[in-house]
């Protein structure tokens, strides 16, 4: 788990603090190249898409 916090979680880049940000809507690292463009729109839908992977809501 340690590289969700040294990689750009579009990119897969190595970053730093100083070099990134965290995005809002997942929590994860962004780079300053990613921030706001498409492809982190996209990513962001993936990562959230996949949150419900092999879950089963027990409350229906």
């Amino acid at each position: 788990m340690g590289t969700l916090n040294t990689r750009c979680f579009v990119c897969k880049k190595a970053i730093t603090p100083e070099t990134s940000t965290l995005n809002p809507v997942v929590n994860l690292p962004i780079c300053e190249k990613c921030k706001g463009t498409d492809a982190e729109q996209k990513e962001e839908k993936d990562v959230l898409d996949s949150l419900a992977d092999g879950f089963v809501c027990g409350c229906i």
